[in-house]
Parts: structure tokens; C-alpha cells; sequence
């Protein structure tokens, strides 16, 4: 993050049009007693990110019942990877 894309809750309660300008060209992240609690972003991005969010397939939850043997000893497998295995992006 660069220094004038976080912005403070008091910043943005008493210089909330100063926060808002330049949206378009970089989003803005609120921090609460030094930690990151949203982002500000142009309403162009965000109805791009809401229009593919839509296409996304829903996630749900399934019981136990529902799922395949298959897939349960796929998901057995997984349990038995080492942390130190996966890949940190």
C-alpha cells in the first residue's frame, strides 16, 4: 500500500471530499487504530466486481450424507498435507 492510499476514520469523518478524490485512479484503505478496515474504490469498479461476483457459482454447504465417497477420500488426503507443502502467496 502507498502512504497516501491509507487514510485514517478521522481523516475520512473531517476531510471525507479530500478522501474521495482520485478514486479513479487508485482505491483507498480505511484504517481503525492502525489496522486495514475497508477500501474505498470507484463506483465503476465496484459495479465490474459486483457484475462478476453474480456470474460466480454460489458456494454451499453440504452434509455429510450429500457428499460422494469419492470426494470424501479426496478430502481425507487433503487433511494429510503438511502446512510446509502449500505454496504462501
Amino acid at each position: 500500500m502507498i502512504s497516501n492510499q491509507c487514510i485514517s476514520i478521522t481523516k475520512l469523518r473531517t476531510k471525507t471530499k479530500e478522501c474521495l478524490d482520485n478514486l479513479d485512479e487508485n482505491e483507498k484503505f480505511i484504517f481503525v487504530n492502525n489496522k486495514p478496515v475497508a477500501v474505498l474504490i470507484n463506483i465503476k469498479d465496484y459495479e465490474e466486481i459486483k457484475k462478476k461476483s453474480e456470474t460466480l457459482p454460489e458456494i454451499i454447504e453440504l452434509n455429510e450424507s450429500e457428499v460422494s465417497d469419492d470426494l470424501k477420500k479426496k478430502a481425507e488426503k487433503t487433511k494429510k498435507i503438511k502446512k510446509s507443502d502449500l505454496v504462501n502467496i
